[in-house]
């Protein structure tokens, strides 16, 4: 089955590429494992293509048009955003004598924009009290990660021809530390890495290598890891202090919380459109055999579909 939107075929590799991008992000965020929610991701991703070509149908008919100078500077702004003139071509696979169906599709990416800010107007400034209570049902966005600061000694394996005897090295180096001998001390004459690596400073999770992070945040504020091994080769660490998480004050991130707050305030605007527009359209699902006839019909009534070159805005 494939899906026509006001008389305009919706192609199967826009649903494709929008579920691929829908069940990437959900696999990154470790929500979801192989195929389990395909067909739930497929449905999404279907929805958010008849959204996207029902809003570039409506620009379309839209009674405004950009002038050719703000066609033109869209135009060095992309041009620009890919380092160049030349470097956009070659990035896109545009040919020199395509200038004019690049100024067509820019033409309708300009008359999308309209049709959104149209939407956002009747969107009031938020109060204070509001901007407060978002910061507080949303407080996780606005949380600062825990963090650790830790003390680092590191051997070296690359000019070690002996693995076994450098780890025993390490282990009676360990043995003095937990004696109580100046972990500071020791490193400087006896770790690979300079003074001033010694003290790694405050970190998150995902600053530093995995193998180091999942030891130092295992561990509690004084504690000497066990000799432990990377790739690079051996490590001993110590835990200096513990930041826990804690949600920033609202001070803090004012801005931050007033630009959240917009553009959830425009993706609920611009949910209501779509469902408008939905509400308004003919959407049809048929046989793969009947799409040739089906569009057929529909450009039958006199009027074009919509070139469906200006899809993915």
């Amino acid at each position: 089955m494939q899906t026509v939107v006001n008389g305009e075929l919706l192609e199967g590799a826009w649903i494709e590429e929008e579920f691929s991008q829908i069940k990437s992000w959900h696999e990154q965020q470790s929500q979801v494992s192989c195929c389990e929610r395909d067909e739930e991701f497929r449905e999404q991703a279907r929805q958010n293509v008849i959204g996207r070509l029902l809003l570039q149908q409506a620009a379309e008919k839209l009674d405004w048009e950009p002038t050719q100078e703000a066609v033109t500077e869209a135009i060095a702004k992309l041009h620009q955003e890919y380092g160049g003139e030349e470097a956009f071509r070659a990035s896109v696979g545009m040919g020199e004598g395509q200038e004019a169906l690049l100024r067509a599709q820019m033409v309708g990416n300009l008359k999308l924009d309209q049709l959104l800010n149209q939407s956002y107007q009747d969107i009031e400034d938020p109060a204070e009290e509001t901007l407060r209570s978002f910061h507080q049902d949303h407080a996780r966005a606005y949380t600062r990660e825990g963090r650790v600061r830790a003390l680092h000694i590191f051997k070296s394996m690359r000019q070690a021809e002996d693995r076994e005897g450098l780890f025993k090295d390490c282990c009676r180096v360990r043995d003095r530390l937990v004696q109580g001998e100046d972990f500071i001390e020791v490193a400087q004459s006896f770790s690979d890495k300079p003074s001033e690596e010694i003290d790694l400073g405050f970190f998150k999770r995902g600053d530093l290598m995995d193998e180091f992070e999942y030891v130092a945040f295992s561990m509690q504020k004084g504690e000497i890891s066990p000799v432990f091994s990377s790739y690079h080769g051996f490590h001993i660490a110590k835990v200096e202090e513990i930041e826990a998480p804690v949600v920033r004050p609202f001070e803090e991130v004012r801005e931050e919380v007033s630009k959240d707050w917009w553009q959830e305030a425009r993706d609920e605007s611009l949910k209501k459109v779509i469902q408008e527009l939905k509400a308004q359209a003919v959407i049809e699902e048929i046989e793969e055999a009947e799409d040739t006839e089906a569009v057929a019909s529909a450009g039958s009534s006199g009027e074009d579909p919509p070139e469906p070159t200006a899809h993915g805005h």
